[in-house]
């Protein structure tokens, strides 16, 4: 995998042992990308051994997966519009040498960009799901009340992070999560579910099992964090990184399909994986708006982890550190009762917050009689 950039224009070049037929299209969306299809192949790719990278030009990042029994694609986070300018295959240089398949990006407006992207158009089924399915989350019907998730992190034989002073981890988490419980069950918008209720330890496929089971509307796992630095403070907020979705990806395809064809069923998994990390970042965004109120944001406090707990491939999950138990303010708080539900109204408030801005339910000012947190 190779790149190269010319004024602005950026070259890619995907080398194969044999040749190889390859279909190149952009798709537009939340995110702009450039997609490459080809026969089912190998990733060989030395010092990227995960199929993961990052580009150049106008290419951020990108990833390899097998997306069928018999494809394999590449998908090129771009950094701004691009269209396709040129695409060819390079016989190799010499004997025993690669074959080239290259794809020329330039630059484009976004309006040429939406114009020229789409998935290929092959006629079968693959193409009718891929052009016609929209991969939005919704929850059944009949549903009242929207359906939420709590994960007290770690508990029983594993007590997480703990302060010089003695405070676990896993029982400031506990506690945290019984209190946005009960906050969130006051309003009667929500049906709340917890992995969790006293100290013992769900296993990880536990706490996802009770998010698939439920058929959740969103996942939230509370931990406290720590740090060698005892100045290090703050609250933060963790979705899914590439490499993540990448193992959601894995387990989503390793499990029964919607269909008996792989094609269809591995699209779709993608489709939902979109869906998924677009309405986690939202909601992550929108959490930490209203958490800023509540005490000290951790610099950069939106960040992206490989964690096990956030791989369901359909849910919108986040993870929040509420503080650090290392930390002598953040530890104070996490034990204090009026701290605890300030934060968890906070908590609140930002899923309110979030389902109101997908129109699913009324904003916090329309329901005054939910219970306000302690200022």
């Amino acid at each position: 995998m190779r790149f190269g950039i010319e004024d602005d224009r950026t070259r890619i070049v995907i080398e194969t042992s044999d040749p190889a037929d390859f279909r190149a299209f952009t798709l537009d969306g939340p995110t702009d990308r450039l997609v490459v299809d080809m026969p089912a192949s190998s990733w060989a790719v030395r010092g990227l051994d995960a199929g993961e990278g990052l580009g150049a030009g106008l290419v951020g990042n990108f990833r390899f997966f097998n997306n069928s029994a018999t494809t394999s694609r590449v998908v090129f986070e771009l950094d701004d519009p691009a269209v396709i300018a040129s695409q060819f295959v390079l016989e190799p240089p010499n004997a025993g040498g690669n074959y080239r398949l290259v794809i020329d990006l330039a630059p484009a407006n976004p309006g040429n960009f939406a114009a020229t992207s789409g998935f290929i158009r092959t006629g079968g089924i693959e193409s009718l799901i891929a052009e016609r399915v929209e991969a939005v989350y919704t929850p059944p019907p009949s549903r009242a009340r929207r359906v939420l998730v709590i994960d007290a992190g770690h508990g029983g034989r594993d007590p997480g992070s703990m302060s010089p002073g003695g405070t676990r981890e896993s029982e400031v988490a506990l506690e945290a999560a019984r209190e946005l419980r009960r906050q969130l069950e006051a309003t009667g918008r929500y049906e709340v579910f917890m992995t969790r209720d006293r100290d013992v330890y769900p296993s990880w496929e536990d706490r996802v099992g009770v998010m698939v089971e439920q058929r959740a509307d969103l996942f939230l796992s509370i931990h406290a964090d720590s740090s060698a630095d005892s100045s290090v403070h703050g609250t933060a907020v963790y979705t899914l990184n590439d490499r993540a979705e990448n193992r959601a990806r894995q387990r989503a395809n390793q499990g029964p399909g919607p269909t008996d064809q792989a094609d269809v069923n591995n699209i779709l998994v993608e489709l939902e994986l979109r869906e998924k990390r677009n309405q986690s970042t939202a909601f992550a965004e929108v959490l930490l708006e209203h958490l800023a109120t509540a005490g000290p944001l951790l610099q950069n406090p939106h960040r992206q982890a490989n964690l096990f707990v956030l791989l369901d491939s359909r849910v919108p999950a986040v993870l929040l550190e509420m503080g650090f138990v290392t930390n002598r303010n953040d530890e104070a708080n996490l034990t204090s009762a009026a701290a605890r539900r300030r934060q968890m109204g906070a908590v609140v408030n930002g899923i309110d917050a979030y389902f109101a801005r997908r129109g699913d339910i009324g904003s916090p000012q329309e329901n005054p009689s939910r219970e306000l947190p302690v200022r």
